[in-house]
Parts: structure tokens; sequence; C-alpha cells
């Protein structure tokens, strides 16, 4: 093949490997994740996350490690590694005892208040994630139900008390299932908003007229074709408040990922 033939590919080729090698420069921001964050809060946001990071000028990496990580795993898993190392809230309880490892990392725990410890050099704070259902709540209408646990503290506003259920501490799973589906039966729901779950769900999870709202740990146990939306930690928000500030601490705020957002969704 003649060389003027050729030079049209090789300019192609050149063009394309320009980003890549670019993007292989840039420093690396690693996230320690157990195998249940991943799957439930970090894998629905991957791909935003990796370019938000990308924007800022970082290549994303997580690792995933046994959620009793020990201090030799640890020191082997981040040998020779420099710069961020953003352990997820699990990751960050398994590590708050530990003592420092490596001068070149940054570690970032997630978590509450009273999870910092001598390793972790800067926090991301977890809050409650009672604002977030209420704004979930404040957009619905009279189809939906809001299950509460017997432990729940908060009570939402503004929304129908008929449709806010609440499971007492002497009730049982079965009979706390029993009293939802009476109340399926008088009103014409069809979204329920579950903010905890326990065994009372699996009667529920499979019926094709429900559509689900439920806190992300339990994404998995509700059917794709009817998980409406999951509350999680925004990654994004917290990562990019991360590198744009040099405070300690950091308050990541929750917010609704809805079907849209997720894969195997019913949108």
């Amino acid at each position: 093949m003649k060389p003027f033939v050729l030079l049209p590919y090789l300019l192609a080729m050149l063009l394309c490997a320009t980003p890549f090698g670019v993007v292989l420069q840039l420093p690396a921001l690693w996230f320690l994740t157990d195998a249940t964050y991943h799957a439930n809060v970090y894998s629905l946001q991957q791909p935003g996350l990796s370019l938000c990071m990308l924007a800022k000028g970082y290549r994303l990496h997580a690792l995933t490690v046994q959620a009793d990580i020990d201090a030799r795993t640890l020191d082997m898993l981040l040998e020779k590694k420099k710069g961020y190392v953003i352990c997820s809230p699990p990751i960050t309880q398994a590590l708050c005892d530990f003592e420092r490892v490596g001068e070149e990392v940054v570690f970032v725990g997630m978590g509450q208040a009273n999870q910092e410890g001598p390793l972790f050099d800067r926090m991301i704070l977890t809050q409650s994630d009672e604002r977030i259902w209420q704004e979930a709540l404040d957009t619905t209408k009279r189809e939906a139900l809001y299950i509460r646990s017997s432990d729940a503290h908060s009570l939402p506003k503004r929304f129908p008390t008929d449709l806010i259920v609440t499971k007492e501490e002497s009730e049982s799973d079965e009979q706390f299932a029993q009293r939802i589906g009476q109340t399926l039966q008088t009103n014409p729901i069809i979204h329920l908003y579950a903010p905890s779950l326990g065994a009372w769900a699996l009667p529920l999870a499979g019926k094709d007229t429900l559509l689900w709202t439920v806190e992300a740990s339990f994404r998995n146990v509700i059917p794709p074709a009817n998980l409406y939306g999951v509350v999680a930690e925004d990654l994004c928000q917290a990562f990019m408040q991360l590198l744009e500030s040099e405070t300690e601490d950091i308050v990541v705020e929750k917010r609704l990922f809805t079907g849209r957002e997720m894969r195997g969704s019913w949108l």
C-alpha cells in the first residue's frame, strides 16, 4: 500500500490514541469498597461518576475488597499507590482503628463522625435520609403508601396519615404483610415508599402492579421491573466537594436515583 494511502489511517489512529494517552497521565483516585456497597450504590453511579472525575482531572479506580480487610492486605493493596483513597462506609468501619499506612496516600473515610480514626485524613459524613424521603413524597399523589419500620423516628409531613403504615414492635412480619395487603385492597395504591425492608416485603415484592422506592441497600430485593427508584449517597457530589475543598469533613447529601438512571429499570 502506498504511503499517501496509509496516511489517513495513521492520522486517525493518532487522534484516537492521544486522548487515551492523556487520560493515562491523570492522577488516580482510588475508591476502596466492599462488594455489597459496590453492587447497591457504586454500580448505579459508576458511568457518570467516572466522567465527573475525569472532568476534575482524575482517573477513578474502584477496588473491591472483603468487608473485614486486615492491615496486611491493605498495605499490600496500596503499595506504591499515591493520591486519594476513599473508603466506602463498611470499609471505613473496618479500618477505623487502623494506624497510618503510607505517606503518599490521603485516606478519606465515609460514615458517621464517631467513625473517624487515626488512619483517615478526611471524612465524608453521611446524613440521615429523612429530607430526601420527604421530598420524594412531596411529588406523589394519593396512589402511594409510605411504610415505616418500628424504630423509625421521623414521620412524613404533608402526607395523608391514612397512607402511612408503621410496623408495631409486637407485630410479626407476616402480620405486617397482611396489614399492608389489606391497605392495598382498600386504596388504589401503585407505589410503595419503604426506607427499610424486612421479611414482610417478600410476599409483596413480586406483585406486578406495584412500584417500589427503597433505600439503596435493599436495591436487589425488588425485581428490576418493579423498582422505581433508590435513595443513596450522591457520590459525584461528595467526591467533587472533596476535591474542591480543603476542609477535613465533607457532608454528603443523599438523592433519589430513578429508574431512568438505573440499568434494567422499568423505564
